[in-house]
């Protein structure tokens, strides 16, 4: 089952008591994937979604007294069409194929019901690997559609995919936004913990990249400390040193092996780590110049 599924699963399962939302519900679905029939009143509406389909026979019947019959399809625009007669929408859908929306609402949340049926009938949602993507596959109605989602203060970007014409979301704010507005609330929680989790992740492997690239610079400058101690050795330039510089060099030679914090502590007094690191800097600064 894939997220969109979830989504629309939740969206199809919820009991609406205002008559007038389940009429914007129901045109929001016709807006999406219907279109008027060459001859007459017929409507013929794409589905994809089974439960989608359930859904729209009701309303259909409900608040147009039609019944639709469905016929299974076998092309990727839908699973199956269902046919049905009715005035009022073919009435709808011209005015819409000529680009005017004329909404069906009565009431404040009647807008948003169209738009969740506008995704119902023509919208898919996904998270990959903490990425997310909103599209609505609407044709030749984009632009009317457009405007109408600017009126929600959303603001999507259009792209032709293969023989799709989107409107899409991919900023996961905006997504969130856009399944609040149509009541998928379980989905936008789904997408905040997606978004913690891939946080989290990110947050992990910069420190562990962070924590990688202070040890290979300790054990660069190690090596280099060591080196140029070395060679102080060899060249008998040990002694020019102070002598407590020359006895933190030895104990650098004798204990390669160990860390800034360990090297500090067998010092005797023992040192801060702070205060080893400027000795060894200091050794650093003489020993270029006593080599040069």
């Amino acid at each position: 089952m894939t997220f969109s599924d979830t989504v629309r699963a939740e969206l199809c399962d919820e009991q609406l008591k205002s008559a007038c939302c389940r009429r914007a519900l129901l045109f929001g679905m016709l807006a999406a994937r219907a279109y008027p029939m060459p001859t007459g009143d017929g409507i013929s509406l794409n589905i994809r979604d089974s439960r989608v389909a359930v859904l729209a026979r009701h309303l259909i019947s409900e608040q147009l007294g039609r019944e639709a019959n469905e016929r299974r399809r076998t092309d990727a625009v839908a699973a199956s069409a269902l046919l049905f007669s009715s005035r009022v929408a073919h009435e709808f859908l011209t005015a819409l194929e000529s680009g005017t929306l004329t909404l069906p609402e009565k009431c404040q949340n009647c807008r948003r019901l169209f738009l969740r049926g506008l995704f119902l009938g023509a919208g898919r949602v996904s998270i990959t690997q903490g990425n997310c993507l909103l599209e609505l596959s609407l044709g030749d109605r984009r632009p009317a559609m457009l405007e109408f989602l600017r009126g929600f203060e959303l603001a999507p970007k259009s792209v032709d995919r293969r023989k799709e014409k989107l409107l899409y979301f991919r900023q996961s704010g905006a997504i969130e936004d856009f399944l609040a507005l149509i009541g998928a609330n379980h989905a936008v929680f789904t997408l905040m913990d997606q978004k913690i989790a891939a946080g989290i992740r990110n947050d992990a492997n910069r420190a562990a990249n962070c924590d990688a690239n202070n040890i290979d610079k300790s054990t660069s400058a190690a090596h280099r400390q060591i080196a140029l101690i070395r060679r102080l050795i060899e060249e008998n330039k040990l002694s020019s040193l102070p002598p407590e510089l020359a006895d933190t060099a030895r104990t650098r030679i004798e204990y390669e092996a160990l860390s800034l914090g360990q090297l500090a502590a067998i010092h005797r007094p023992p040192l801060t780590k702070s205060g080893l690191n400027h000795r060894l800097a200091r050794i650093m600064e003489l020993a270029e110049g006593l080599l040069d």
